[in-house]
């Protein structure tokens, strides 16, 4: 049997040197560091009593053959173990960490000689004689024991020689040993990240988004690290555009460069629909610069690979980089950006919560659709808005992006890549997946859901949005200010009233009984049949049949109890299907 790694013991020391020389990749000294204090304290005192602290695994892929002795480039990057060894840097070498927020800030472990005792520095133990406030003064290079027990041993309230010893027990947390599980450098993706999910104990995964990460900032010969800040910063940015400030001081280097300025006006975008996480991203630079779906073959990309030649190469890492760094210039594009999140205002989308869609795999081929027939085709704008607001109301429907999205979106993209005509293959592709089954009996059955979570009802309310149609019963307050701002979704059939009549709840919150209503008027329906409390003059004053059919409301309704419930969602789901097709063709 094939070995597929092997295990070196590794003392801290000769880690921590590694990385100092650059042989293995620790980005996280750069990103933001998650561990608590404590986390950090608990590890230097499990090194400090001889506890085992687990095991880290690096990995080195592909060989590479590197010209201009930039070896360093392919240096080991480390697939577990990351926060252990920023915590020990940290809290050994005296290194700064980055808080979430980018601010640069110290962790300072102080030690108890006489106790053996550990403890994160506070305003407390700094006042006490007792402590060492900062073990990372113990570990410098210049420091003397015999000096510092010959001065500290009076004050810290021990005999030298037990100071001494202690001191000893401390340092010698340097000579600790560590599993290094070294995997092969011929595994692939996949496997790697098997690997770790299969070994990490503590319910984290590792995602090809996350080797692709480690090994663009592993990179500082053809700008994979700076590739790397853009996407993590647009990311950052794009969820909380406060943090523009603190990441232009801390990293100023990085804040004069091009690829910041293509990324900083991201912080002045208001409310965007479509927020893209850092596996997004990726997808996005992967799919407009190679046609490819997999970020399998992204890891595989930035390593140099020449899927033509089978062979990995410095001359194809070059070229690699050269069109990632093009496909980020046009993904990161404001204009693009900005036109695209206008194309989903437009179709009803009004934020990335209830008010959008769900998930991001539509939102993703979306964009790339966009980029794509921008670049390629000579269509108009609004022709272009057309295909891509009938393309993401489709694949929302039929779920095309949920799933395996990677394998369909390169099927997608070779599709229409290869065709000399590329509206051709949308066009067949529309027409085969919105056919008159589909509107007529395949969405009324994919209405028989509970959640408001589900495509069809979303789609279902950006028609309400696009068509502005008012709140059912309501006089001239539209369906996307109730959403908006004040009102209900309300159960046409109360649920109360349900309930009592022997329904499951189940039966009762279909999404086809739901319906937005103002709050006040929420209270006026309280827990009646339709019947009867649309028999109601001050409820019924607004009722209309354009008001129904805007609600896809049967015009039965007024003539309904729970003996018509059944026959009420049927129709309903129909009339819900009828209004989302009408909101398609008008696209």
């Amino acid at each position: 049997m094939v070995k597929n790694y092997h295990v070196d013991n590794v003392t801290i020391e000769e880690i921590l040197g590694w990385i100092k020389q650059g042989k293995i990749g620790l980005p996280e000294m750069q990103r933001p560091f998650v561990w608590s204090t404590a986390k950090v304290r608990d590890l230097i005192d499990s090194l400090y009593n001889g506890y085992p602290i687990g095991y880290i695994v690096t990995w080195q892929n592909p060989a590479v053959g590197l010209k201009n002795d930039s070896s360093s480039n392919n240096k080991e990057i480390i697939i577990d173990g990351q926060q252990r060894l920023t915590a020990l840097k940290a809290a050994l070498s005296g290194e700064k960490v980055v808080s979430q927020q980018y601010i640069t800030k110290r962790i300072k472990i102080s030690f108890k000689p006489s106790t053996g005792e550990f403890n994160t520095l506070n305003s407390a133990i700094e006042k006490d004689p007792l402590w060492i406030n900062d073990i990372s003064d113990i570990f410098k290079s210049d420091f003397n024991s015999y000096s510092y027990v010959t001065d500290n041993a009076k004050k810290l309230g021990m005999a030298p020689e037990d100071l001494g010893a202690t001191l000893q027990k401390l340092l010698a947390i340097r000579q600790s040993e560590i599993g290094d599980i070294k995997l092969g450098y011929n595994l692939s993706i996949g496997a790697v990240t098997d690997i770790f999910n299969r070994i990490n104990s503590k319910g984290v995964s590792l995602s090809s988004a996350d080797l692709a990460m480690s090994r663009l900032s592993a990179d500082t010969v053809h700008g994979g690290n700076n590739l790397r800040k853009q996407i993590e910063y647009f990311v950052q940015l794009l969820n909380d555009p406060n943090l523009l400030e603190n990441i232009v001081k801390f990293d100023s280097d990085f804040a004069n460069t091009k690829e910041f300025g293509q990324i900083k006006w991201i912080a002045s975008e208001v409310n965007p629909i479509y927020k893209p996480r850092y596996a997004d991203i990726l997808h996005l630079i992967l799919a407009t610069s190679f046609k490819r779906g997999k970020l399998s073959d992204m890891v595989s990309l930035i390593s140099g690979r020449d899927f033509e030649a089978r062979n990995y190469s410095e001359e194809g890492m070059k070229a690699n980089y050269e069109k990632m760094q093009a496909g980020a210039t046009l993904v990161f594009n404001k204009s693009n950006f900005q036109r695209y999140l206008m194309i989903l205002r437009d179709m009803g989308m009004r934020n990335s919560g209830k008010l959008g869609l769900v998930g991001h795999g539509v939102f993703n081929f979306g964009y790339i659709l966009f980029l794509y027939l921008h670049r390629i085709t000579n269509l108009s704008q609004e022709k272009i808005a057309s295909y891509l607001k009938r393309w993401i109301i489709m694949s929302a429907l039929t779920g095309r992006y949920s799933g395996s999205s990677e394998t369909i979106t390169e099927s997608d993209l070779k599709m229409i890549s290869r065709d000399a005509n590329p509206i051709n293959v949308l066009d067949d592709i529309l027409d085969r997946e919105m056919n008159d089954s589909f509107w007529n009996g395949t969405l009324p059955n994919m209405l028989r859901v509970q959640s408001t979570q589900a495509s069809s009802w979303r789609i279902f309310q950006m028609s309400q949005i696009y068509g502005k149609d008012t709140a059912w019963l309501a006089k001239d307050t539209s369906t996307e200010t109730v959403m908006l701002e004040e009102g209900n979704i309300h159960h046409i059939f109360p649920q109360a009233y349900l309930r009592k009549n022997g329904f499951s709840k189940g039966d009762i919150n279909q999404i086809a009984n739901y319906v937005w209503v103002t709050q006040p008027k929420n209270l006026e329906i309280s827990d009646k049949a339709p019947k009867d409390y649309l028999s109601d003059e001050n409820i019924i004053e607004f009722m209309s049949e354009t008001n129904n059919r805007e609600n896809a409301i049967p015009e039965e309704i007024v003539e309904y109890d729970f003996h018509n419930y059944s026959d009420f969602l049927n129709q309903r789901r129909h009339l819900m299907a009828k209004k989302m097709r009408e909101f398609y063709e008008n696209m």
